[in-house]
């Protein structure tokens, strides 16, 4: 009967001190340009977002992962009475995004290659260009869902040490 209190308090303490660390998380980084930048067939702009600062949630590469992300733009139109169509290129995104009737928040569209950047990086590079036309981007925001993974705790890791105990005490006494 002893034995099987013993296993069974080992066994515990080895499902506690494993249980998992992640909580689901959302990093949220703005690139607001002030003042609005004039985006023409000649001058794109390139920018990137980086959630790996404490700003934006402090997102840690190599421990933190990325389930989604969602890129937003508001572009505008400038009211020149010109046609205006812009294209948003984002790392790996096939035909990338055009959107043609710019009245402000527009989406970035989602990549596969995009999506590995913000796990390897931390970061999203962004180009917006002009194919006709003129416009303004007057800023662009990511917003990445995923999962932190904490380190940890001190508790967590003496819950692992009392279950190897338990075990090597277990297995001593079987060898008895």
């Amino acid at each position: 009967m002893k034995k099987q209190w013993t296993l069974s308090f080992a066994m515990l303490g080895l499902a506690l001190s494993c249980a998992a660390n992640a909580s689901p998380t959302l990093w949220t980084d703005e690139v607001t340009f002030k003042p609005a930048e004039l985006v023409t067939p000649l001058d794109p702009i390139y920018f990137e977002h980086d959630i790996t600062d404490a700003a934006s949630g402090g997102f840690v590469v190599g421990s933190d992962t990325v389930n989604s992300y969602q890129l937003t733009l508001n572009l505008y139109d400038d009211w020149d009475r010109s046609y205006e169509v812009a294209y948003i290129a984002q790392p790996g995104l096939i035909g990338d995004t055009i959107y043609v009737d710019l009245s402000g928040t527009e989406y970035g569209g989602w990549s596969l290659l995009a999506q590995w950047q913000i796990q390897a990086e931390g970061k999203l590079s962004v180009l917006v260009a002009s194919l006709l036309g003129d416009f303004y981007i007057g800023g662009s925001k990511l917003v990445v869902s995923g999962d932190h993974r904490a380190v940890p705790e001190p508790g967590t890791l003496a819950l692992l040490g009392g279950a190897l105990i338990g075990f090597g005490m277990l297995r001593r006494r079987r060898l008895i």
